[in-house]
């Protein structure tokens, strides 16, 4: 699925179908910015539609130094926690399928900023000019006994 498919109605459901999420971060996520890396947080109200995506972009050039993955999200979510009823994350990355050590250093700084603010993270998505794939929550993730 596609940007494209989006049905007509899309702004006004909520983002918590995966593969309505997924469209519409192929809409929202420009291929350039996925070429040179990007970071897309996606403000949802509390109906968890999408209210106002932010993109911080170029990345592969000028990325976050070691420990710093999590800043954005302290900003960003942190200074919005009260008026949002979730976020939706996509890491745009150049190519690939799966994701690389920096998407899930971004992906656990998007789960321990969510968790820090009490926001919900409805879903990480991996962004490429391949695909977009949502990654794995942990919950969904069985630990070996």
């Amino acid at each position: 699925m596609t940007y494209k498919d989006l049905p007509h109605d899309w702004p006004t459901r909520p983002l918590t179908d995966p593969r309505l999420t997924a469209d519409v971060i192929d809409l929202v996520v420009r291929e350039s910015d996925r070429a040179t890396g990007c970071l897309s947080i996606l403000l949802c109200d509390d109906t968890l539609r999408m209210i106002q995506p932010i993109s911080i972009t170029d990345l592969d050039i000028v990325g976050p130094e070691p420990g710093e993955y999590q800043r954005p999200f302290d900003l960003v979510v942190g200074q919005f926690a009260e008026r949002l009823g979730g976020v939706v994350v996509a890491i745009g990355r150049p190519l690939g399928h799966a994701p690389d050590d920096e998407a899930r250093a971004w992906h656990a700084a998007a789960i321990a900023g969510c968790r820090d603010h009490g926001v919900p993270l409805l879903g990480t998505y991996l962004a490429t000019a391949h695909a977009v794939a949502e990654m794995p929550r942990w919950d969904q993730l069985s630990m070996p006994a």
